[in-house]
């Protein structure tokens, strides 16, 4: 057993009893992120009951149909009798969708079943739609978090092909962890399946405008499949999608850059700083009241998805800046402590914390002072404008994104400030604005408006890791890399500060 596992929040069954998931239900909004309704049966009080639950949309990398869990541990998923391993070539010809309601074992509960039914050599197999997104679209965490969100991929990275070669520029809100080659291989090959990639990136739209997640059956030839299946009088059950055989690249060559690949100048000379966290004890804890998604869970949790490859593809990783990695310590080195618990949200979509999970608390119940009290008095005012609908302002700490000089303040210890807040108008657009505590520093505010549809809210990470790489400045030549998905206003703090923010803002 890992040193830390995932275990549901508030599992409501007996310690100890293995308890069966009868059901993945279709994932819907809450809270302002994509959750799942899950249904469990198993002893509580020591009577049998099923329960529903709600989770977080990326619970479902470790869900396995009709599989049992003991005290609400998802990461450790438990095989039930009477089933087997079975490998099958699919041919798009003989797939078929089925659809209709289905009442939940021992309760009110009615949900879709959305179910492929696939013809193999005389038998039927039952292969569940949200299977076929888990085990062969999405495979991981980060694929499953930007299904929802409409035109994604361009906020993580950019594409260049060249005949047997693509290039991928990857910013820095692509976390550096799916830099790993098994990541790579099987996002290139859904760049490259146009029938695949389609069917991903129309998701999040019909989901939006119709409040479904339906699609067509992905591929228009045969694919293979490593199955663990159930027999039914019928065919077989598909109870999860181990491992997809034979798949083809388009392309023999990766080339990638992104900000982590640094050369590293290893030097003995004193850390300036270093952050000291808080050790915690025991599993982590599925949250589904915890916004955001945060960044330890996809490195506990256990998936036995492989996906095979025919084609062999090289991977270059340019590494496109030096820097020195200090490594020493001193009595001058500063230490920081950061508190830390167990609690943590597997989503990622919508929210108030976006992509690693920002730790940000509301402005309204927040006490801050000098210049920032200054800015949340100006947002109070902008709440009663007549083309205001509403203000939701947030605080959070640069330190919990970056450790460079400028996430502090100038005594190296405390830790610099910043404002978010997301501003409804009366005209049904949103725009962000982006304050930063400057303590000293000529640092403007940004006022932001999204020209693509996305989510603002996923900007706002990889905005404040631009300005404490960059030392401070929001340099134009920086903010270039969003010119096609945002709209950025930079107002300096002069005398008339808030006049200026009001006449941009009713502008929009």
């Amino acid at each position: 057993m890992k040193s830390k596992d995932i275990k549901l929040k508030n599992w409501p069954f007996d310690q100890g009893a293995r308890v069966k998931l009868e059901w993945i239900g279709a994932p819907f909004r809450y809270e302002k992120k994509i959750v799942l309704p899950v249904y469990f049966s198993g002893k509580v009080n020591g009577y049998y009951t099923t329960e529903k639950l709600i989770v977080d949309w990326t619970v479902l990398a470790s869900l396995r149909i009709q599989h049992y869990y003991v005290d609400g541990v998802i990461t450790q998923p438990i095989s039930p009798n009477q089933t087997e391993e079975i490998i099958i070539t699919i041919n798009p010809n003989y797939v078929g969708y089925f659809e209709q309601n289905y009442s939940i074992r021992g309760t009110k509960y009615t949900e879709i079943s959305q179910t492929f039914v696939i013809k193999y050599n005389g038998e039927r197999f039952y292969l569940p739609l949200i299977e076929v997104l888990r085990g062969i679209i999405a495979p991981n965490a980060f694929l499953l978090n930007c299904l929802f969100e409409m035109n994604s991929f361009p906020l993580y990275f950019t594409e260049q092909y060249e005949s047997d070669l693509l290039r991928l520029h990857f910013a820095s809100s692509y976390n550096a962890k799916y830099l790993k080659n098994e990541y790579l291989h099987h996002l290139v090959w859904l760049l490259m399946n146009n029938n695949a990639r389609k069917v991903y990136e129309s998701i999040a739209s019909n989901f939006h405008f119709n409040d479904s997640l339906k699609f067509e059956w992905p591929f228009q030839t045969p694919i293979k499949l490593k199955l663990r299946v159930k027999k039914t009088p019928t065919g077989y059950t598909v109870l999860y999608i181990k491992a997809m055989l034979d798949k083809e690249l388009q392309v023999s060559n990766l080339e990638i850059t992104h900000p982590s690949l640094v050369r590293h100048e290893k030097s003995n000379e004193p850390r300036k700083r270093i952050i000291l966290p808080l050790s915690t004890s025991g599993d982590y804890e599925a949250d589904v009241t915890v916004d955001g998604r945060t960044n330890e869970f996809d490195e506990v949790m256990t998936d036995t998805l492989t996906h095979e490859y025919v084609d062999a593809l090289v991977i270059t990783k340019q590494r496109i800046t030096s820097s020195k990695q200090r490594e020493g310590i001193d009595h001058n080195t500063k230490k920081t402590v950061k508190a830390v618990n167990n609690s943590r949200s597997m989503g990622d979509i919508g929210g108030t914390s976006l992509l690693r999970g920002l730790e940000v608390k509301s402005l309204q119940n927040t006490y801050v002072n000098g210049e920032l009290a200054d800015f949340k008095e100006v947002l109070n005012e902008l709440s009663r404008a007549y083309f205001v609908e509403s203000v939701e302002a947030y605080v959070g700490e640069l330190t919990d994104i970056g450790e460079r000089s400028f996430a502090f303040l100038d005594d190296g210890i405390t830790p610099r400030k910043y404002i978010v807040a997301y501003v409804k108008l009366r005209n049904g657009k949103e725009v962000a604005l982006l304050e930063v505590e400057r303590a000293g520093r000529s640092v403007s505010t940004l006022i932001i408006t999204s020209l693509d549809c996305s989510n603002i809210k996923l900007h706002i990470e990889p905005l404040l890791k631009y300005i404490i790489f960059s030392s401070g400045s929001w340099l134009k030549e920086g903010l270039v890399k969003w010119e096609k998905s945002l709209a950025i206003y930079k107002v300096k703090h002069t005398s008339n500060f808030k006049k200026l923010v009001f006449s941009k803002i009713s502008d929009v």
